[in-house]
């Protein structure tokens, strides 16, 4: 999600977000990992609308990310 077939970046739609998250256990928890090199995890916050765009806020940082976050997400 977010790259298309080339390796070039494009937009995430709400509806490509939807379809990825419907692998996962609507149970589990989701945050947020930013900063590839030293993986932090935040909360999710409110969501918004303003210009076409559906923002997520952040929530607050939680902590760092294991390891094996930064090895899934292809940051490492």
């Amino acid at each position: 999600m977010g790259r298309h077939r080339r390796g070039a970046k494009r937009e995430v739609t709400v509806a490509d977000l939807i379809d990825e998250l419907r692998r996962f256990d609507p149970g589990a928890e989701v945050r947020l990992a930013i900063q590839p090199r030293m993986p932090q995890e935040h909360g999710v916050g409110t969501l918004a609308q303003a210009d076409g765009i559906v923002w997520i806020g952040d929530g607050g940082q939680r902590g760092y990310a294991p390891d094996e976050v930064g090895e899934r997400l292809g940051w490492s």
